[in-house]
């Protein structure tokens, strides 16, 4: 009876080691899988300018909201909302500091470089050169495609570098 017990005993832990294993080795999958379109959104997308690279690394239904604010609804609000930047920035680019995968999600810091030699958004050019950190939170579809981005970084620290302050409010 003792015997059967161990044997039993063995049987189940082995059983729960090797879905477990199964399991790790899944989840590591995953994140390579998340890690690599990842790494392609910013080398390609991002520092090489290489739109058409979107349509392979996100999601049909991908949003992005940038300091909580709600600026593309699908892929083509994102080639646009790029093109602000690659317009202002021709030479700009995106290093990574950190990143950490969870689940469906990574977890970012990231520093921004360029010189604004083009129009940014409605402002024209300075010709002056912005470094900027940030930090995006990205959710990953069960395809490993980009499905939701929340980016944040201090708008007006690189508003400041262009050379523009703030002017104090009229208070009667």
């Amino acid at each position: 009876m003792k015997r059967a017990s161990a044997l039993f005993f063995l049987i189940t832990v082995l059983a729960f080691s090797c879905q477990s294993n199964q399991e790790t080795q899944q989840i590591e999958k995953k994140n390579a899988l998340i890690l690599k379109n990842f790494k392609s959104f910013i080398e390609n997308a991002w520092n090489k300018k290489n739109i058409d690279s979107l349509k392979t690394v996100s999601a049909p239904g991908y949003t992005r909201q940038l300091n909580g604010i709600n600026v593309a609804g699908n892929i083509n609000e994102l080639e646009a909302n790029m093109n602000i930047y690659f317009n202002g920035f021709p030479n700009l680019e995106i290093s990574i500091m950190n990143t950490v995968a969870k689940d469906n999600q990574l977890f970012v810091q990231w520093t921004f470089e360029g010189t604004n030699t083009g129009v940014f958004g409605e402002t024209p050019a300075t010709g002056k050169h912005a470094v900027v950190s940030g930090y995006s939170e990205l959710t990953f579809d069960d395809m490993g495609k980009i499905s939701h981005e929340k980016i944040y970084y201090n708008e007006l620290q690189l508003l400041q570098q262009l050379g523009y302050n703030l002017v104090e409010p009229v208070v009667e």
